[in-house]
Formats: C-alpha cells, structure tokens, sequence
C-alpha cells in the first residue's frame, strides 16, 4: 500500500477559527494544523513569494514527519505562460530550499491557467528548465492539454498528472511519475470551492484512491474547498474511511 498523505490548500484562513481551530485564540495556526494533517499545500506562493527565512519558520514550527506541497508562482503559469522563466524559477527555487534541505517536501504544484493551450515545444522547453530532482505535478486547467503528446511529456520528465474533481475537466486517474497528487476543488457556483462534499461523494473516491495506491509509492491529496473549514472537515471525513491513521498527537476538529 502506499503512502497516503491528505491535507488541505492552505491553513491560515479566519473562517476556520471555531470550526477547525478553537474559538480561543490559536497563537501558531500553522502549528495547530499539522496536529491535525500531515500535509499542506502552500498556495500563499502562488501570489506573492515570501523570504526563504519564512519557508524556514515553517519547518521549524512542525514536527519532522509533516510535509510541504507548495504552488509555483503565478509570475511564471499566469504571466510569463511558461516562457522566459528561469529568474523566476531561480526565486521559487531559492524558497523551497530550506525545506527540501529538511527532507520535508512532498512537490511543487504547477496550476497552469485556463487560457494556456498546449503547445508541445513551448512545454518542452519549459519541463527542460526544472531540476530533475525536484518533484513536481501540473494541473491542466485547458482541454487542449488532455492528449497523449501532453502525458508523453510528462512521463518522459517524471511530472505527475494532478487528478482534479472539479466542475470544468473528467477525472482522469492517469498515473505519470511515482507519485499521485490529487486535488479536490468542490462544484460549487459560481465559485467552485465555496462547497462541502456529501459524506457519499467523498466516500465514492475511496476506490479510486486505492486503485492509484497499485500504482504508485505516494499518494498526495488535498482539498481546496475552504470556506467555512469545509476542506478540512471534507479531508477527515476521507481519511477516516481510508483508515488513515492521525498524526501523533491529534488535535481534533472544533465541532
């Protein structure tokens, strides 16, 4: 079997006091978190890239066995499409340092835009600017980009396919690199994420999920449907019926 590590996208949202944290004021929610999940995907990297020195507060305020997904910046998916990203990458690169150097990083998230086509060269040149040893999964956001060419590259780069349950692309359980990365956006309208999966529909992933756990050695999942701490509850729910085993030292959900 393997390693299933579920999280949410993102931990700092007032909306969660009183539902996933304590009315009370939670110095460190960060800390908090990860006594609750082993895993989260940064997206606060997407808009705007904080100081290494931050990434490494991170590491310091979790225990050793917590992991970090983190989003690339929007500077090089939204603005620069791909091309001419290297000084940009460089600065991306320089953020996860501390915490690949700490053994603590699961991937870097590439969430392209809906207005990006795929265009192999383009992509091509793109995949060959990433370190090889950096783990990294993309997001299609574009029906274009569902073609063979397009998980070809992916294969022939080690980059996994990031399944997505959302409103606008099928789900499509195609495993590309050694490791699975899942992401949960909800159907909510007219914001996808302002929505709470059913106890059936999340149970319905079961299957699926054990069906990529043949297939690969990890498994990273996250639920970005966070208003209202909806993700968080939607993520337990899933761990539970999987039978996940909590982090040490479990802090339970605020009812």
């Amino acid at each position: 079997m393997s390693d299933i590590l579920l999280g949410t996208s993102g931990w700092d949202y007032p909306e969660w006091v009183g539902r996933v944290y304590p009315p009370r004021r939670v110095s460190d929610r960060l800390n908090y978190y990860a006594k609750i999940f082993p895993i989260v995907e940064v997206n606060s990297t997407f808009y705007r890239l904080p100081p290494p020195s931050v990434a490494a507060s991170w590491v310091r305020r979790t225990p050793g066995a917590f992991r970090f997904a983190a989003k690339f910046p929007q500077s090089i998916t939204h603005d620069l499409r791909l091309v001419g990203t290297d000084e940009e990458l460089g600065r991306f690169l320089s953020v996860l340092k501390p915490i690949r150097e700490a053994g603590r990083f699961a991937a870097a998230l590439l969430q392209l835009p809906p207005s990006l086509p795929f265009e192999a060269a383009t992509v091509r040149r793109f995949y060959e600017t990433l370190p090889r040893d950096l783990p990294v999964a993309v997001e299609f956001r574009e029906r274009s980009w569902l073609v063979p060419a397009s998980y070809t590259l992916l294969r022939e780069f080690g980059l996994a396919h990031v399944i997505v349950d959302g409103p606008h692309l099928p789900v499509a359980l195609e495993v590309t690199a050694p490791f699975a990365y899942v992401r949960w956006h909800g159907h909510g309208s007219p914001i996808w994420y302002d929505y709470l999966y059913s106890r059936e529909e999340v149970v319905a992933w079961v299957p699926r999920i054990r069906t990529l756990a043949e297939n690969v050695a990890t498994i990273y999942g996250f639920f970005n449907n966070h208003f209202r701490g909806d993700a968080a509850t939607n993520c337990r729910t899933l761990a539970e019926e999987l039978g996940l085993p909590p982090p040490p030292g479990t802090s339970r959900l605020t009812p």
